[in-house]
């Protein structure tokens, strides 16, 4: 393996904690670079790699838009509970250490897509690309709800190889491609040579800052003000913010712009969205777009002015996710005829970005449980965390904004965003490991105020992101198999049960104190009653992927640790 390959594979083995043996872990490796390019979503290791039976398939991730879907059962409340339209992605993987190209291993992974995407396969599949299979079935069920008509399918060839001329190579890159669209199943087709310099693209620009320059037609700056370090508004050609700004320099729309933005995309079919997409469909009227629209803002970490070019980096768009997804939407009616009001905002300080989210937010009514990034509850659990964190030697953060962190050089796997902590809330708190595992998204959606109550003790969510660190760190030290990865909120339920019951006979004064002492240690006594606790909830790892999602599996596991109680 080329050194640099080595150095970036090695650092995300550290930095996400991955369980596996070499082999597995270069698959999560190579999955993650693929799962970053289409989503910006947090992703567990265990997410990315798959056991069983493999038919020449390594990896298997599915997108609405960029949100990453796991299961058939959460694709389906998707669907069912809006009515608006999804680009869906299907990416396949292969991976290859090896550091030479064999013509073989390139036709046998296309035959195995078109084998596993048949109606009738002949090669046996895992748990896991069964569950998927039912998940690409399922999305010919909304097929009308699929922007194109169908899903696209990207494959990727991963090897730690440089690129080749070789004739034969190519050739088999492209009958491959051929093949998959000879299926008729997707818009969109890619059969792709992802060589070396492709994983060292993919992984620098997985979590990279977000750079742009963006032409303005021209622009002013905004007076001083307190705790702002520049301001402009730029009167800008559409055309070009679609180019440099919503999507990346490879023609892909960027998938981390709208993380503060307090509103999902709402579907171009809603009256507001339908009225702008009407504007870029009429010839008459698309001169008139920017002075018809409110305009977007951005708030980045930099923003400097050169000519007539605006440099900006680390940037978000807090207001105006309808408007650029309606630009994106229709991007082949958007010409130089459409121009659009900017204003770019350099500010650093949470308090003055949450500020300017939530104000630029109030033209039309925007329900208090979207403003998730703004609540009180989150910022004072971002300052307990700090306060607690200090002195720590397993020190964990909150992250309530995606790469603020980044200049720490904090690994990721320390890091919790308020998904990610709301899937552990869950599993120590509420109990429900099935919510965490299966079904996320319900967690900072319906459930909202109850993950995130009024009154709820600070100290019971640090817990439960230290409880859920820990237990990556043990498997990722090989103190236990990584099969225990997946079922890890299954785990820590079993502990919260354990610890609430026994605290007083642990000597500890509260059960957070049990599980901060559970999990804390590599070897000892209380990594032994954690052994102990693992092997008696889970006696065997190698659980069904049925059973695991299964509700009955929950009370199985609880059963279980009575013997301990």
């Amino acid at each position: 393996m080329h050194l640099v390959t080595k150095s970036y594979f090695e650092n995300f083995c550290r930095d996400f904690g991955a369980p596996y043996d070499e082999s597995k872990n270069f698959e999560a490796f190579v999955n993650y670079c693929a799962f970053a390019k289409y989503s910006g979503d947090s992703v567990e290791v265990s997410d990315l790699v798959y056991e069983g039976a493999d038919p020449g398939i390594d990896g298997a991730l599915l997108f609405l838009d960029d949100r990453a879907v796991f299961s058939s059962e959460e694709l389906d409340e998707i669907f069912q509970s809006t009515r608006r339209e999804y680009q869906v992605s299907i990416v396949l993987t292969q991976a290859k250490r090896s550091v030479t190209w064999a013509k073989q291993e390139i036709d046998s992974f296309s035959a195995a897509i078109v084998d596993y995407l048949s109606e009738t396969p002949a090669q046996p599949h895992s748990p896991y690309l069964e569950e998927f299979k039912k998940m690409f079935n399922k999305v010919f069920e909304y097929i009308g709800r699929i922007k194109g008509g169908l899903p696209n399918i990207y494959a990727y060839f991963f090897s730690a190889a440089p690129d080749t001329d070789a004739v034969e190579i190519n050739a088999a890159f492209q009958v491959g491609e051929a093949s998959l669209k000879k299926m008729g199943y997707s818009n969109e087709t890619q059969f792709i040579k992802a060589h070396r310099d492709v994983i060292h693209e993919l992984w620098l620009s997985a979590d990279g800052p977000m750079e742009a320059k963006l032409a303005t037609i021209g622009y002013a700056p905004f007076p001083a003000a307190p705790n702002i370090n520049n301001a402009y508004v730029a009167t800008v050609s559409a055309r070009s913010f679609i180019d440099s700004i919503l999507k990346d320099s490879s023609g892909v729309p960027r998938k981390k712009l709208f993380e503060e933005n307090v509103r999902d995309f709402l579907g171009i079919d809603v009256d507001v969205n339908s009225e702008i997409a009407e504007t870029l469909n009429d010839a008459n009227k698309k001169p008139r777009f920017g002075l018809m629209n409110n305009g977007v803002t951005i708030v980045a970490s930099s923003v400097r002015p050169a000519g007539q070019e605006i440099y900006i980096r680390d940037f978000q768009i807090v207001n105006g996710c309808q408007t650029s997804n309606i630009l994106i939407s229709k991007d082949q009616q958007v010409d130089n005829s459409v121009s659009l009001m900017i204003k770019l905002i350099e500010a650093d300080e949470a308090a003055v970005i949450d500020d300017i989210v939530r104000s630029t937010n109030r033209q039309s009514k925007v329900e208090d449980a979207q403003f998730i990034s703004t609540l009180t509850a989150l910022r004072e659990l971002e300052q307990y965390f700090n306060a607690k964190g200090v002195g720590e030697v397993n020190r964990i953060y909150f992250e309530r904004r995606k790469g603020q962190y980044r200049p720490e050089n904090v690994a990721p796997v320390r890091i919790f965003d308020v998904r990610e902590m709301a899937r552990c809330y869950s599993a120590i708190v509420m109990m429900r490991p099935d919510l965490s595992s299966r079904y996320p998204n319900r967690l900072t959606g319906e459930l909202l105020n109850e993950v995130f109550a009024q009154g709820a003790q600070e100290d019971d969510y640090y817990t439960a992101c230290y409880c859920h660190y820990r237990l990556r760190m043990l498997t990722s030290n090989k103190r236990f198999d990584g099969k225990y990865s997946k079922l890890r909120w299954h785990i820590m339920t079993a502990a919260s049960k354990y610890c609430g019951a026994k605290f007083k006979e642990l000597a500890c004064k509260s059960k957070n104190e049990a599980l901060y002492n559970l999990f804390s240690a590599n070897d000892g006594g209380w990594f032994e009653k954690l052994d102990l606790l693992i092997k008696t909830a889970i006696p065997d790892p190698n659980i069904s992927r049925d059973l695991l999602k299964s509700p009955p599996l929950t009370g199985i596991i609880l059963s279980n640790i009575d013997a301990l109680i």
